[in-house]
């Protein structure tokens, strides 16, 4: 899905395709973290994960995806585990059920994608802001593109994001404490796939 206003673009891949476990263009640090997971299903999606980004940045760079070098410094600890970052591009990385999906643009960007089996109803009340009752999982997807899209993650609940109905168009309408974003951001819903909603986000320097 391309954008043309943020040069950005979204690429899909499902677990369930051969390459989930090819780990040719891991590197050392990417394979050790991989090694790490417990679960077959999350090595996969670690792994796609990892193919998706190194492919795309390919095709932007011109080098070859085996010489692109993922930095994932985490700000809070400086351990490797932190969002993936590349020079000149912002990259946003997202998986749910069987789906992994990825975001690059040339401004800060959110992805998320949520699997619709799962019930949000006993955590209503950690997500909604004063919206109208609406499809939970839209909501969902929304706050956490946007939470991604600016850099907050979980510091900031999704109760402090008040976004439009979700069924209506897309839109940030409040951020507590931060009265300039609404007009900075762009939000759009997303049909990844039969089963499944989501959301980006775009943040306007």
């Amino acid at each position: 899905m391309p954008h043309s206003e943020f040069a950005s673009r979204v690429v899909w891949a499902r677990t369930s395709d051969a390459e989930a476990d090819d780990l040719s263009l891991l590197d050392a640090v990417e394979r050790e973290r991989r090694a790490r997971y417990l679960r077959e299903d999350d090595k996969r999606r670690f792994t796609l994960g990892v193919i998706l980004t190194k492919r795309e940045l390919s095709a932007r760079t011109g080098r070859p995806p085996a010489e692109i070098s993922l930095d994932r410094t985490c700000p809070g600890c400086g351990a490797q585990h932190g969002r993936p970052l590349f020079p000149g591009w912002h990259l946003s990385v997202s998986h749910s059920g069987g789906l992994v999906g990825l975001a690059v643009a040339d401004v800060p960007v959110g992805l998320d994608v949520e699997e619709r089996g799962r019930s949000l109803d006993e955590i209503a009340d950690s997500v909604l802001a004063g919206e109208p009752p609406g499809d939970l999982h839209v909501y969902w997807t929304r706050k956490e593109a946007l939470l991604k899209a600016t850099g907050d993650g979980l510091r900031v609940p999704m109760t402090a994001v008040r976004v439009s109905a979700a069924s209506a168009p897309a839109a940030l309408l409040a951020w507590r404490g931060r009265a300039d974003l609404p007009a900075r951001t762009v939000l759009r819903d997303l049909d990844p796939a039969p089963g499944y909603a989501g959301a980006l986000a775009f943040i306007r320097p």
